[in-house]
């Protein structure tokens, strides 16, 4: 199936489907729409994320001739030494996928993550949003698409679950989906089996590792290789893991989320084809602390992020992930009296911010950023 552009009454009304979707998703209480009370606004950190608009404020170190040498547009940054910035993708109950990625697709996000832990793991839904970035596109930078990954509920158990669960990774990397970040990345050996049998193909590389197990997608990806805008050929070629693979367009990120996390973090965080790590403070104050931290009044619950046990937490992966050259995320706030300020977790070695656009631009003028937003 070709994927072919709509015509510019098609996407500008997708467009104002999207816009109109912004002003009601900006209210709150008895006034929004019942779709829009549903919709999660949370970040990680429980911080309520400002909508995915793009301003087009831009740094002042910014090139406006530059060309885009990758498809990832995430990896392009980290190769030039910045920070990536992503938040939520809108999906949800009652929103068009493809109207939502139109809008999305010109966005302030470096990355967009597309939440399937708790939301559905909905393929169809997921291909459609794609596709509407494509649509939509590019990005200000050039890119076809702002770098796509899903935060998955299939999470690092153990390598048995993981064996019987590599379908749905596989699944979801057919979408044209640039990365998994996977939730509860428990068990190390089932991270392994994840990264080099789900999200790779079983070609021996020039110049890459053999690892323990070969990969296992298989042919052919070519609704992926359209969503890149790459010849079927060529995406087998570049569809492998960055940076075990430095041609890879893949990233794949771990969550060290739990108390059983913490045990194999070191071992996790060193495997091959790791991109990115967290320390989910959300869940992971549910294993330190319990029901303590979660008032049954509904009230919000207490910062625990400054607690020696979560400091201590963070600390770990952090450590990990500068030790393994892993990507380390952290939560990005343009309140220069917050512990996750941007530019304080720039200088701690944040290079993957879940951060609103003002925090964005706080940072990106920081780090002299020279691609465009």
């Amino acid at each position: 199936m070709q994927i072919k552009r709509r015509d510019l009454l098609g996407a500008g009304m997708a467009l104002g489907v999207g816009m109109a979707t912004q002003g009601v998703l900006g209210q709150e209480g008895e006034q929004a729409a019942p779709q829009a009370r549903r919709r999660p606004m949370g970040g990680m950190f429980g911080t309520r994320m400002e909508p995915p608009v793009n301003s087009g404020v831009q740094p002042s170190s910014v090139d406006y001739n530059y060309k885009p040498k990758r498809v990832n547009k995430a990896i392009e940054l980290w190769e030039d030494g910045q920070p990536i910035y992503y938040g939520g993708s809108g999906l949800g109950a009652g929103v068009d996928p493809y109207a939502q990625g139109v809008r999305m697709a010109r966005t302030y996000m470096d990355a967009i993550n597309v939440e399937m832990e708790h939301g559905a793991l909905d393929f169809m839904q997921l291909r459609e949003f794609m596709r509407g970035l494509v649509d939509g596109g590019p990005t200000r930078s050039g890119h076809r698409t702002p770098a796509v990954f899903v935060e998955t509920c299939i999470i690092g158990l153990d390598p048995q679950y993981m064996r019987a669960n590599t379908w749905v990774l596989e699944q979801l990397l057919d979408c044209g989906i640039h990365g998994i970040h996977m939730c509860h990345a428990r068990d190390s050996e089932a991270v392994k089996v994840a990264t080099q049998m789900a999200m790779r193909y079983p070609f021996e590389r020039p110049g890459i590792p053999k690892l323990e197990y070969q990969g296992l997608r298989g042919s052919s990806a070519s609704y992926a290789a359209q969503i890149w805008g790459v010849n079927g050929n060529m995406y087998n070629h570049i569809a492998d893991l960055w940076p075990l693979n430095k041609q890879g367009e893949m990233i794949f990120g771990v969550k060290i989320e739990d108390t059983y996390c913490d045990q194999d973090v070191d071992k996790t965080i060193a495997l091959p084809g790791i991109s990115m790590a967290e320390w989910g403070p959300g869940d992971h104050s549910f294993w330190l602390y319990g029901l303590s931290i979660m008032p049954d009044d509904g009230s919000r619950p207490p910062d625990v992020t400054t607690r020696p046990e979560m400091v201590k937490v963070r600390q770990a992966v952090l450590d990990n992930c500068k030790k393994n050259n892993v990507m380390f995320l952290n939560a990005g706030s343009p309140d220069p009296n917050s512990p996750s300020y941007a530019i304080t977790q720039i200088k701690d070695g944040a290079m993957v911010l879940e951060a609103p656009e003002s925090a964005a631009i706080i940072g990106r003028e920081y780090t002299k950023r020279k691609m465009p937003v």
